[in-house]
């Protein structure tokens, strides 16, 4: 991130730091009584190192080395557990009338994350609003984050008739294993932190019915809106 500029700003700064040196131990010796040109590089150019060198200490220390990209898809506002952020949005596959799930998801950190997470529809009009598969209620999803990953996932869709055009509410909760530890972060902003679930890591990315049924006891999750589209299928390919 920003290395050009990075690479910039280290070159200007041994630039500057040359100038100061020049202007207060070399140039005396050839200009007697310090003529105000003389004073005035000497000014220039400590103020112009210190104020290099201090913004190159802010980069190395406070500055995120990774760029917030789940923030420019979501407008900042997205969820978190334990460093890993996510976001579920609602999109329409392109040339189809297909409605899927796609899940944003970014690492803040420098090790790679094993994640799973949980969304639950409330009942709609007596059924549940959308499902990833037949007699499915909830949906799951159980990947793995490289280090500072920013990515998506798809799942398509199949939205109940009387959901469509409706605002629905989703229970979303997360659970994160980090194997080797967090290492370093890479971006600063978290998200808002949602629920959790109890997870059986060996078993983790094995799918099974009781992911999908409304089986798993989510604790305290956060309840996300979601807007179904019109016009879009509501049935499930089996392919």
């Amino acid at each position: 991130m920003h290395e050009r500029r990075n690479m910039a700003i280290c070159l200007l700064l041994v630039l500057f730091t040359l100038w100061a040196a020049f202007s207060w131990l070399i140039a005396p010796d050839y200009a007697p009584g310090l003529p105000p040109n003389l004073m005035w590089h000497k000014i220039a150019s400590v103020a112009l190192m210190f104020a290099f060198g201090g913004w190159l200490f802010w980069i190395w220390k406070f500055e995120d080395r990774l760029d917030d990209q789940l923030a420019e898809v979501t407008g900042g506002v997205y969820y978190e557990r334990d460093g890993l952020c996510f976001m579920p949005l609602i999109r329409i596959r392109p040339g189809s009338n297909q409605a899927e799930i796609s899940l944003y998801y970014q690492n803040r950190y420098s090790s790679p994350v094993e994640a799973v997470i949980h969304l639950r529809p409330l009942v709609h009009d007596g059924s549940p609003p959308f499902a990833s598969h037949r007699d499915a209620r909830d949906l799951h999803f159980a990947f793995i984050a490289q280090p500072g990953a920013f990515g998506v996932l798809h799942q398509p869709i199949a939205v109940a008739p009387g959901a469509q055009g409706e605002v629905i509410n989703v229970h979303v909760g997360a659970a994160v294993r980090w194997p080797r530890g967090k290492g370093d972060e890479l971006r600063s902003h978290g998200g808002t932190e949602c629920g959790t679930f109890n997870v059986d890591w060996a078993l983790a990315f094995r799918r099974s019915t009781h992911e999908l049924g409304g089986e798993i006891d989510l604790e305290d999750p956060a309840t996300l809106h979601l807007s179904m589209p019109m016009s879009v299928s509501a049935r499930i390919d089996d392919n």
